[in-house]
């Protein structure tokens, strides 16, 4: 018999034991939350193999998995998905972490089920669930740089089976400073609050569902003696699902979902506002699904969704954008004997702005061996062009260039011409008359599972991802001023792939250790091909001479380190006293070109490999109160030019107090 912790949903959007399901996926439990003392998501994801938290220019962290960025991993919260990407990520930040039941991460294209955004995969956080009749739950975490972390639940369940589910979180933090030699912190101070409630009851035929969230965070900064700022982010988000079981073999299921993201900022020399900007987007989500049992663990799931989005924003060509799709998609899942079992589906999305999308992904298991399983995906993926590559209106009043969204070009340049700004085009204003098309993706993954044991358990996974029609910008023109004028076109070809293995080996009941390793290759089709041609050169240094380069000497993408290991190892001492040791290595990743060919070689500056090293300890005191102590970053590594997201060591204590 599985236990609860081995159920996932995200992969399939019905319940399936974790060990049955043929994608690559991995679940992280409440109790390894708890164990690592974690505050936010990103802790507790940059903890697990083949994960990387990467920071973004405006202090945000998002992940990287399979060498895919952020904007290609879609974060759900109980199945339906956040908003607010003002840069393509989405901050992980944003999300408290002490009112989740677990996490399920799904590797590679999951468009099949989720559509746009979920090219990469789909990271799905799914809520406390009350397990008491009456429940009150104080959690408080005191850490460095005065970070407080301040958590209330509540809980109730009544005779009829009626559940309520409170949660609050307050955060705040002072913020750290990296480099002293200016006046400026790396990350300044800031404070916010997270509201959750979530109320659900079921009768033999008929189940209710209904949550809301709200979170709120406000943040000074300052640019130089002169210039101070404010950043003030409001996020909603509203979900209700209704259940009906038809028949024995035959459920329905609707959820309809609202959700706001509103982020405003200003900037001020004195009493005089010198620049404000906003970003305002809302989003509607609807669907329906139905799930028919045909027997012998055979499955077909039917739905039909709708989704309507708007976004206004500073910097657009129009003051609110809106656009609205329809989906249908169909998944069956099945068993083609006793030992082997599959998934089969498909998703079409018809959007209102560019041209409809299918979405196959094929999947199975089978046994091949005693203890031995090997699991297989393919699936196509895609990524819709975001508002920001279609109607961007941006120009840099200090320096001067123009970055222009795709749809707007022939509008904007014309008026610049006009306006005798463009002393020449580089590209046709004709090519503006295609529109952009959506990102495209072909996922495999084959993996090979060893579970002889309750005490011992491989894992390996082999991966591909080839995307078409990568999205990025380009000069379009000159202007007078010396200065280019950006925008967006479908240029280029890229892939990652490589291996990812979690080996788990738990000697005895309290003694569990855990190694994982990513061996990850990520590079441009396109510049491989130029190289191979020897059509692209190189330098040692700025003053040596050029050379033609090899394709060894060709890196890759950028932020993508070949190499990430990590080591957990959580003890069980006597006296219900706990420890734990967790350890991650990424090595070297270049963040930009050095020498002049646009491109990442081995002769560029890069970010050094380095390591991560944490430590916990806690003490169960009676059966109400533990107390939890550890040090984060232990090693105490620092690279403030590169690395902004890691402030140094953290020493950290903690209580929770559970009535």
């Amino acid at each position: 018999m599985k236990s609860l912790e081995e159920v996932i949903v995200t992969g399939t959007k019905t319940k399936r034991q974790l060990s049955s399901l043929p994608l690559p996926v991995k679940l992280i439990s409440k109790n390894e939350i708890n164990e690592i003392n974690s505050s936010r998501l990103k802790d507790v994801l940059d903890q697990q193999t083949g994960i990387i938290i990467v920071p973004d220019f405006g202090g945000g962290e998002g992940i990287q998995i399979q060498g895919l960025d952020s904007e290609y991993i879609l974060i759900l919260i109980d199945g339906l998905p956040l908003i607010g990407r003002q840069s393509g990520t989405l901050d992980l930040n944003r999300i408290a972490i002490s009112n989740i039941e677990q996490i399920e991460v799904i590797n590679g294209s999951s468009s099949s089920l989720y559509g746009s955004e979920a090219l990469g995969g789909v990271v799905n956080i799914i809520s406390s669930e009350i397990k008491d009749s009456l429940s009150l739950n104080i959690d408080y975490k005191l850490a460095s740089y005065n970070t407080n972390d301040i958590n209330l639940s509540t809980g109730l369940i009544t005779k009829e089976g009626k559940k309520l589910n409170v949660f609050f979180n307050a955060y705040s933090s002072d913020g750290y400073d990296l480099d002293k030699t200016d006046n400026l912190n790396t990350i300044d101070p800031y404070n916010n609050y997270t509201g959750f409630i979530k109320y659900s009851f079921s009768k033999s035929n008929f189940s209710f569902f209904s949550s809301a969230r709200i979170f709120d965070e406000k943040q000074s900064f300052r640019i130089n003696e002169n210039l101070f700022g404010d950043n003030n982010t409001l996020e909603w988000n509203s979900n209700s699902k209704i259940g009906l079981k038809i028949s024995d073999n035959f459920n329905l299921e609707s959820d309809i979902y609202f959700t706001s993201y509103n982020a405003e900022e200003d900037i001020s020399s004195g009493d005089i506002i010198q620049e404000e900007s906003y970003f305002d987007q809302f989003l509607i989500k609807s669907e329906v699904r139905g799930i028919a049992d045909l027997g012998i663990q055979n499955k077909l799931i039917l739905g039909l969704g709708y989704t309507d989005e708007s976004l206004s924003r500073n910097n657009f060509y129009k003051n609110s954008i809106t656009q609205s799709s329809v989906n249908l998609f169909a998944q069956f899942e099945g068993f083609a004997a006793k030992n082997t079992n599959y998934i089969i589906g498909a998703r079409y999305d018809n959007y209102s702005n560019y041209k409809s999308q299918i979405s196959p992904r094929i999947a199975f298991r089978t046994k091949i061996f005693k203890d031995v399983f090997l699991k297989s995906s393919i699936g196509k993926g895609f990524k819709a062009p975001d508002f920001r590559q279609l109607y961007f209106n941006f120009t840099n009043s200090t320096v001067g260039y123009s970055v222009v969204g795709h749809n707007v070009v022939i509008d904007v340049v014309s008026e610049l011409t006009e306006n005798n700004q463009i002393a020449n085009l580089i590209v046709s204003l004709d090519e503006f008359d295609k529109k952009l098309k959506p990102e495209s993706s072909l996922s495999l993954n084959l993996g090979l599972n060893y579970n002889p044991s309750n005490q011992l358990k491989l894992e390996i996974n082999l991966f591909r991802n080839d995307i078409n029609d990568l999205i990025d910008y380009r000069v379009i023109a000159n202007k007078i001023n010396g200065q280019n004028v950006f925008s967006y076109f479908n240029l280029n070809k890229v892939y990652t792939q490589g291996i990812e293995s979690t080996f788990n080996f738990r000697p005895n009941e309290r003694l569990n250790f855990i190694i994982g390793y990513q061996f990850l290759e990520a590079k441009d089709k396109d510049i491989k091909t130029s190289i191979n041609n020897g059509e692209v050169f190189a330098r040692k240094s700025s003053n040596s001479p050029s050379f033609i380069l090899q394709s060894k000497e060709y890196f890759g993408l950028y932020n993508r380190s070949k190499h990430t290991f990590n080591l957990k190892i959580f003890l069980e001492a006597k006296n219900d006293l706990k420890f734990n040791f967790r350890s991650k290595y990424r090595s070297k990743y270049g963040l930009f070109d050095s020498n002049g060919n646009d491109f990442l070689d081995t002769y560029d500056e890069f970010v050094k490999g380095y390591f991560d090293l944490d430590i916990a300890a806690s003490k169960k005191i009676n059966k109400s109160l533990t107390i939890n102590f550890g040090i984060d970053n232990l090693l105490d590594y620092t690279d403030p030019s590169n690395i902004s997201n890691l402030p140094g060591r953290i020493l950290y204590g903690r209580f929770n107090l559970k009535l």
